[in-house]
């Protein structure tokens, strides 16, 4: 995918950027360096231990065996899947047996137990089965063969640094401003272990990277016709993915509803608007008018025959906007940053987390959105984020209202608007300060802070997946991970090793070429 080909209208400030020799080695060694921690992640991390990784590894087998792809709430979890189960963390590693092994001794389904994971389009599930086919999964170890899809989604996620650096390069022309846009999606543990895990997430971040980097380029000026193929048709295979692409079909029909409009422009931008979500309807919108049809809902629950009943609040209470807020950004807020090893296990620390959090919010409401040719793009890519939020509060308050549980609040439902988040930083932390010297600073801080924290998450997912979170790496950790590791301890602390230097060397990179003083700030 090429950076830039075409220049930008008149009068948005933004042209063509030239990029360096320089700087494409640090976009590549970031990309390295990505590589290295998303493979820590798919090794350390206990297997079945990520969220929802069980029911995504169920579902995936089912479509491998040949099963046909059932409706909402009737597929139920494998036998073979419930036997894995029950001897993952039992018996040691080395004793697994092979899927074709537990397939014939635990033939068909568990009638009990439902695979929710129907209630999605098979996309993402049929790809993993073509990896499972092209490792001859039934030959396998089942945990190698969980591991093979974790290091498969790895790679799906691989180009998000790149996506990150240009688009911010797009946007701005600023190599300093995409630079630390690459490194910010390093410095995210939870990104790289979802992305490391087996889940359709993994398929649905780059989708939405693509979508967002054409969006900015249309934003920023090229109207072709083709870079509006690209957005319906990166629009239309995150619809086939999950519902979490829903919300991208409203920021889809604002960016290229506002792109280079004017009064004279109305009524062609608002053709191309419709031609572009009829060709994302066709590709892939079609599912969820099919459920609408058959289901009469969007996305039946895949879960339904479980559903919490509804249950009243104690007498003399009612729900409390204060109470599901206060859930709502914990549990949001926590598991976009980093928390592991299932919903809940272990998290990051607190105080990281809030003072993330804040910090980025406030710098994002503060300083993106100012007058001057960035405005527009700048509320086109806030949208995306916000009717996201509207339609999760949505869903979050009408459940709290029917059982007085905050349920669903997880931070990865964020992920699919990560790119525009990273934008709309990007745009704001380049207005903090107006001296050379004072952008140099910041943008060395916050690329080494980034750095660093990729390698907290790196030394976090050994205590975590070790020993409990325990303060320190010991002769336990070693132990754990030689028992139940996918990889011995050797493995998994030598990978670890990789990443650190890889971790350590990017951030001397990128601390380098930032203090140039021919880099545009």
């Amino acid at each position: 995918m090429a950076t830039d080909t075409t220049p930008v209208v008149s009068g948005t400030g933004v042209g063509r950027p030239s990029v360096g020799r320089a700087e494409r080695v640090v976009v590549i060694a970031l990309t390295i360096a990505f590589a290295a921690v998303l493979a820590v992640w798919a090794v350390v991390t206990t297997t079945y231990k990520a969220p929802d990784e069980p029911t995504h590894v169920d579902a995936v087998l089912h479509v491998a065996i040949g099963t046909d792809w059932a409706d909402p709430g009737e597929l139920h979890y494998l036998a073979a899947t419930n036997a894995s189960l029950d001897a993952n963390l039992r018996e040691p590693a080395s004793q697994h047996q092979t899927w074709g092994e537990l397939l014939r001794e635990h033939p068909g389904t568990a009638p009990t137990s439902i695979d929710q994971m129907s209630q999605h389009p098979p996309t993402y599930y049929a790809l993993a089965a073509g990896v499972l086919h092209l490792v001859h999964f039934e030959d396998l170890r089942w945990d190698l063969a969980v591991l093979v899809l974790r290091l498969f989604d790895a790679l799906l996620v691989l180009p998000l640094p790149f996506l990150a650096w240009a688009t911010v390069r797009r946007l701005t022309r600023s190599p300093r401003a995409a630079l630390v846009a690459g490194a910010v999606i390093v410095g995210v543990p939870e990104i790289a272990a979802i992305g490391a895990s087996v889940t359709n997430d993994a398929l649905m971040l780059p989708l939405a990277g693509a979508l967002v980097y054409f969006v900015v380029r249309l934003l920023t000026g090229d109207l072709r016709v083709r870079t509006t193929i690209w957005i319906a048709l990166f629009l239309g295979a995150m619809l086939l993915v999950k519902g979490t692409a829903l919300p991208a079909i409203p920021f889809v029909a604002i960016a290229v509803m506002a792109a280079g409009c004017t009064r004279a422009t109305v009524w062609r931008n608002a053709l191309r608007t419709l031609w572009t979500l009829g060709l994302a309807a066709v590709v892939g919108a079609w599912w969820w008018l099919r459920n609408l049809l058959v289901f009469h809902q969007v996305q039946p629950d895949g879960l339904a025959p479980y559903a919490r009943p509804p249950k009243p609040f104690p007498e003399g209470t009612g729900a409390s906007p204060e109470i599901f807020l206060r859930d709502y950004w914990n549990g949001v807020s926590r598991t976009f940053w980093g928390s592991v090893g299932g919903l809940t296990q272990f998290q990051l620390a607190q105080f990281v987390i809030d003072g993330l959090t804040v910090v980025c919010l406030a710098g994002i409401v503060i300083w993106a959105f100012r007058r001057g040719p960035l405005l527009r793009p700048a509320v086109v890519l806030a949208s995306y984020p916000v009717v996201l939020i509207a339609l999760h509060m949505q869903s979050g308050w009408g459940g709290y209202l029917r059982n007085t549980i905050v349920a669903g609040t997880q931070g990865r439902y964020y992920f699919p608007t990560l790119l525009a988040l990273v934008a709309l930083s990007a745009l704001a932390w380049r207005r903090v300060t107006v001296t050379a010297a004072g952008r140099t600073r910041l943008a060395v801080g916050i690329a080494v802070a980034a750095m660093a924290l990729g390698l907290y998450g790196v030394v976090y997912a050994l205590r975590a997946f070790g020993q409990d979170a325990a303060f320190w790496i010991d002769d336990a950790v070693v132990r754990s991970f030689d028992r139940t590791g996918t990889l011995a301890a050797g493995g998994a602390f030598t990978l670890a090793t990789v990443a650190a230097l890889a971790l350590v060397a990017t951030a001397v990179l990128l601390v380098r070429f930032l203090r140039r003083p021919e880099v545009q700030a």
